[in-house]
This record gives structure tokens, sequence and C-alpha cells, in this order.
């Protein structure tokens, strides 16, 4: 602002520049840009530039022509805007009434005013410094011993095999102690006789879960089409019509494959002999092998048709049906439906996850061949109909892709980024129509439809994936910041699950608890990844940060205690109790095996009031002690262990089904043993007694089979007459 100023000498006037208040900081004067006056600044925060404001421009008033020495002196009608001090100044402004300053002392009114521009800055500074992420150096992030994290099993020199944290022959390493007396178990006297009957009760359990799993030689050898041969094996309708609801009660919740309505018809159709697609049976027959796992005395695995089908012969035929498919038939929609439902069959009787995992690479890849992995609004060619039945099955897919490779701790195939589909909207099947111009609006997720538990699991499919991404590249973690950031979001998902799906809603007693199994599994999705982020750190590093501890053993004991919110005493809880028990198998041994490290290192009271870590550690976790707060913890050593022994109960039950590994329960069941308090003696004692309750259970379940007998078993003179006088008495 320019003004003209009359010298009395000479007559002549010159223009004057009056220079103004300095306001903005340096950088934004230097660079002529407009600045909100904060600390820092919004200019130097999204150019993440030093933020300074200089007193000393303030006092000499930098960008003018005159100094304040050269301009007459004038009455200042507001004072100006304080300065804000260099960085470091704890006072948080530059006093500007004193000696030498361009401006006049402050009224009351404008001390008050200059007080509260400071004070509303230092709450907006405070607040930014609240929202900063916490320092590294507060948890400096260790490694994790590789021993607990992951394992290779080689034989012969070329046969490997990798193994996660999630597998048996890892969690082992966590527990010295158990893992020493299972490698010493041949040479100590007690306990010799005992594990080589049990190695060999074991050998005969493999051979008749062999037997169980071998397809109908009449069938699968048949020269007749392989679509008449499975027509063949399917049931009377009645036991179909049973077989196809338990289906969709099991897996028609979070894993959507077909369109209900229409595979209804189809279903009608067939019955009633007015023709049907060739891709119809092998779909059917999947479905029914899935239902019998959950719905038949014989899960499944009998040979009478009577009840149910024998799920190996089924999907042998279905196998068959896929591999002699050629040309356009690899790119149909329905063989994509029966390649996925294949695999979901296969992974109910036997759990090979990397067998799975290959499988699933195969199909997500078919997809994409397909364009699945694209929006369908990108293909204006493709009908409503067709658009929201494709998101259904790629984000079905992908669910199932996660879920595999989390459990074999290896990468999916495929990422955040690589995809457009969106989710499915939250739309009952019943209103999707062939024939429909646009999709109705989706409902609220709170919303209860056929697609309600999907549409929310794909609404955190993109957090759980960043989970595995993370968990695969542990060795290029250098903080815990982005554990703590992925694992929080998965916790206020699960609080969500909790509030969308209320328990109180679920305990209908009429369809066995149907809410409530889709609740607990929508629960496990997103469970499930925040156990495999938390876990590397909580059980095999000393700097690992409390609250990774606390939340990674709440999620374990929610596994272990899912089953108390039942009552045991009404009809249909053993049917649930088995699914649950068989679905989520390797989840509950993981969670038993995790609890059993906290009872390992948990504080105790002694007599005289002190806390004191759990006895007998191992080598990984000498100091894991350490990282306990000072704190109680939730719970008690004596209600972890009574709440593993509870688990082993039910894991020891379900070794009657033919496909669960007698293994993982023995090493739990010597692992529990050993990280109890006592005496070595008192261990050991603990450690034969739950071997010989899991041999006895073992033994029952050989002589109660058809085709098994305990007599055929190859033993010793020793071991015969131990198993003689168990048969007898």
């Amino acid at each position: 602002m320019s003004v003209l100023v009359f010298e009395n000498s000479g007559g002549r006037s010159r223009s004057v520049k009056r220079p103004r208040p300095v306001k903005s900081c340096t950088e934004c004067r230097q660079r002529k840009l407009k600045c909100d006056r904060l600390c820092p600044c919004s200019q130097c925060q999204k150019s993440q530039r030093a933020c300074k404001y200089s007193a000393s421009d303030q006092e000499t008033g930098i960008g003018s022509d005159a100094s304040d020495a050269e301009t007459p002196e004038r009455p200042v009608k507001r004072p100006s805007r304080p300065s804000v001090a260099p960085s470091g100044d704890t006072s948080g402004f530059v006093q500007s009434n004193g000696p030498g300053s361009s401006s006049t002392n402050y009224t009351p009114m404008e001390e008050i005013s200059s007080r509260l521009e400071r004070l509303e800055r230092l709450m907006v500074e405070q607040r930014t410094a609240e929202q900063r992420p916490s320092k590294p150096h507060r948890y400096p992030h260790v490694l994790a011993p590789a021993v607990t994290i992951r394992a290779l099993s080689v034989k012969g020199g070329l046969r490997t095999r990798f193994f996660g944290q999630n597998s048996t022959k890892v969690l082992l390493n966590l527990f010295s102690e158990a893992k020493q007396f299972m490698n010493d178990m041949a040479q100590t006297d007690g306990a010799r006789e005992l594990f080589v009957t049990l190695q060999k009760v074991y050998k005969a359990l493999q051979e008749d879960h062999k037997r169980l799993l071998e397809p109908i030689t009449v069938f699968v050898d048949s020269m007749m089409p392989v679509s008449k041969r499975m027509a063949d094996i399917l049931p009377k309708r009645p036991v179909c019509d049973r077989l196809l609801e338990a289906y969709i009660g099991a897996s028609e919740g979070l894993y959507r494959v077909v369109h209900l309505p229409t595979f209804r018809q189809e279903y009608e159709r067939y019955w009633e002999g007015k023709g049907h697609c060739e891709a119809f049976l092998p779909r059917l027959l999947c479905m029914m092998s899935i239902g019998s796992r959950f719905e038949t005395e014989a899960r499944g695995l009998g040979h009478n048709r009577l009840d149910s089908v024998h799920a190996p012969t089924a999907l042998a035929l279905v196998r068959n049906w896929l591999d002699g498919l050629k040309g356009k038939h690899l790119v149909d929609i329905n063989t994509l439906q029966a390649e996925v439902l294949l695999v979901h069959a296969q992974r109910t009787i036997t759990m090979r996850h990397q067998e799975s995992w290959a499988q699933l690479g195969l199909i997500v890849r078919m997809a994409m061949t397909m364009g699945l992995h694209r929006d369908p609004s990108e293909f204006p060619q493709l009908t409503p109909f067709v658009a929201e039945n494709r998101r259904k099955l790629w984000y079905t897919i992908m669910d199932m892709d996660l879920h595999v490779a989390l459990q074999c701790n290896l990468p999916c195939a495929v990422r955040e980024g690589e995809y457009t589909c969106r989710p499915p909207r939250n739309i009952d099947d019943a209103d999707l129509y062939p024939d429909m111009r646009e999709l109705p609006p989706s409902k609220p997720l709170d919303f209860p439809t056929s697609t309600q538990m999907q549409a929310y699991a794909a609404s955190t499919l993109p957090a759980r994936m960043r989970v595995a991404y993370i968990v695969n590249k542990l060795d290029t973690i250098k903080d815990y910041g982005e554990v703590l950031e992925a694992g929080k979001k998965l916790e206020q998902m699960i609080d969500d699950v909790n509030s969308i799906f209320p328990r109180h809603q679920a305990l209908d007693t009429q369809q066995k608890f149907k809410e409530w199994r889709l609740r607990a599994l929508l629960d496990m999705h997103v469970r499930r990844p925040l156990l495999a982020l938390y876990r590397p750190f909580a059980m095999g590093t000393i700097t690992c940060p409390p609250h990774i501890l606390s939340s990674y053993l709440k999620s374990s004991m929610t596994i272990l205690t899912y089953m108390d919110e039942l009552d045991h005493s009404v009809p249909g809880f053993e049917d649930v109790d088995h699914m649950y028990q068989l679905v989520l198998k390797q989840d509950i041994i993981q969670a038993a095996f995790s609890v059993c490290y906290f009872i390992k290192t948990a504080p105790d009271i002694n007599s005289q009031g002190n806390w004191n870590p759990g006895a007998s550690p191992g080598p990984s976790e000498a100091s894991s002690s350490a990282t306990y707060d000072t704190t109680r913890p939730i719970w008690s050593a004596a209600t972890l262990t009574q709440t593993v022994e509870k688990t082993m109960d039910s894991l020891i039950a379900l070794i009657k089904d033919s496909s669960s590994d007698i293994r993982d329960i023995v090493a739990l069941s010597v692992v529990l043993s050993s990280v109890q308090p006592g005496t070595a003696e008192q261990r050991f004692e603990r450690i034969t007694s739950g071997v010989r309750k899991i041999l006895d259970t073992c033994l029952q379940s050989l002589k109660t089979k058809p085709g098994s007998s305990i007599s055929a078993l190859p033993v010793s003179h020793a071991t015969s007459h131990y198993i003689h006088n168990w048969a007898n008495g």
C-alpha cells in the first residue's frame, strides 16, 4: 500500500511502502502461498516441508522498502497478530510490545484475544501430535526366530514340504520340554511301550481312513458315460431334499456359489424328467457330499445310499467329468461353479491345505480368464442378473483363496488392486431374476437377506487381504506401526459383527442354530486373519506391545469357548458341535496351543503375593514373561488350563471321525501336560495319562468300525497283551 508523504525540505514527494505485519511462515512467504498461520501450516504439511516462523522477520519487516525508523509514527488502529515463534521456542509467540517493537501495548481486550489465539493454536498442535502414529522406538521390532514361524520338512533330499506358523510342527518349537519328550519317548522308561502301541494304532487308523476314502470301483471304473454314473450314485429324492437343505444351511451363507431359486427350478425339472444342463449333476453331487458331512451318521463315508451319498465316489466322478471338458466348456460359469464346489467338498473330507491352495490358484486364474475379476458394469452385454451372480462367485473364490492361504502361510493368488469387481449387494436371491432390467438398491448390512453374510464379509475383504500380505513379508517389517494399524481395523470389524449379528437373536433350536452357526463362521472369517497377524509377535518376540498380547489371547479364548453360548441339552446341539469342531478344527488346535503358551508365561501369585512367570519356559519364550503388563491378566492360569482341558475332550471325541489326525491331538495333550506346574515326575505322569486316554479312544474307534479288527494290528507280544487287557475290561 503506497501513500504520498510531503517533505518540508524540498517540497518533493516520494512513494513509501509501509511495512505490513508479517503473518505467514517463511516458506509460504517465499513461495507466495496463502498461509493459514498454523504450526505447521497446511501448505507445509502438504509439501512435507519444515514450517518455520522467523521472529527477526517480524521485527525488521522483511519485504519492505523502508524500516520503521524511516517512516513517521502513526497510531495503530489494531494490534498485529503475534508472530509464531521458531520451532523450539516453548513460549509459542514472540512478544512484540517491548522496546524497538513496531506495535503498541495491548489493551485488556486485545490481550485476551491474543491469549485465546495462542490457546487455540496450542490445542491444534496437540491434536496433530496425538494423531501421529506412535514412535517406532517405543516397541522396536525384533525379528521372531525362524523356528517359531516356519519349517521345512526334507525327506530323501528331494522331497520337501513347507509348514507355516499354524502347523503343529512349528507350534511345537515353542515348547521345548514337550518337544524333547516326544523326540525321546521311544527311549523313555514307562512310556516306550505306550507310544509304540499308539504309533501302530495310528497306522491302523490311517489304513482305515484310506479305505473309507477309496471310491467305489463299480462306479469309477465303469465304461458307462460319466453322466449316467453320476445319476446312478444319487440317493432317492427324499434323501436328496434333506441333503440339499443341509448344504444350503451350512454353506450358502458366506460362500455364495449358485443362485438358489434358479438352481431349485433346475432341481425340480431333473426329478420330473424334464431335462437339465450338463453341469447340473456335478454341482448337485458336490452339494450332496457337503450336506452328508454334516447331516448323516456316516458323515458321507458310508457305502449305504439309503440316507446319504458316498462322498469320495461322488467327488471322483465330478473330477472325472471336469477333466473331460474341452473348448468352450472351460469358460462356462457352470463349470467354474462345479470347480469351486468340488474344492469346498474335498476340504470337508480331508484338510489338505496345500493341495487346496494349489487348486484354488488354478480356479482364480480360470475366473480371471472369464473376466470375473473386472466389474460387470464394464461389459454392457452382461445382464444385471448375470452380473450380480458373477460378483457373488468372484468374492466367494477370493474368500476361499484367502482362507486357505492363511492356513498354509502362503501368498494369495489375487491381491488388492488386481481386481475391480464391486462387492455383491445385500439383496435376497428372490429379488434377482433373469429378465430384470436393473438391480434393486442394496439394503443396509444389518438387514437380514440371503446375501447378508457375504455382503458384510466382502466389505472386510480388503483389510483381511492386507493382513495376508503383511504376514508374508514379516522379514521386512521394521516396527509395529503397520501391524497395529491393520490389527485394530480387524478388531473393529469383529465388534461390528457382534453388533450387526447379535448373539441373542441367533439361538434358534428348530433350524439347529442356523443363524448362530453363520454368525460364528463370519466372526471367524475376520478373527482368523487377526490371529495370523498377531501370532508371530505374541508367540515369538520379546518386545511385543501389550495390546497384541491381550488381543491375541482374547481371540484364542473366544474360539475355545464359542460353544458355551449354546445349551448342550437342546436337540441338534451334537450336530452343531460336530460341525463347529470339524470346520474349525485347525483354528481350535492353534488356539489351544496358543493358550498353552500363555499358561506357561502367565503371571501367577505365590504365597507372598508377588508376580512370578510360569514354570519351565522354552528357549524361544524364556524372556517373554517380561512382555506381560504388570496388571493382573483377564484369566488366571487355572482358568486357561481348564479351558484347554475341555477343548481336549472335544478333540478326542472327534477321533471317531475318520478325517481327524491324532498326531495334532497327541502333541497338544503332551504340551498341555508339560506347561502345568509341578515336578518332573508329576508332569511325566500327566503326559502318559493323557496319551493313554487318546489311545483308549483310538482303540474303541477301531473296535466299533466295520472292517477293522484290533487283532489285525501288527503289534508286538507286549503290545498285544496291552490291547487284549484293554479290550477285555
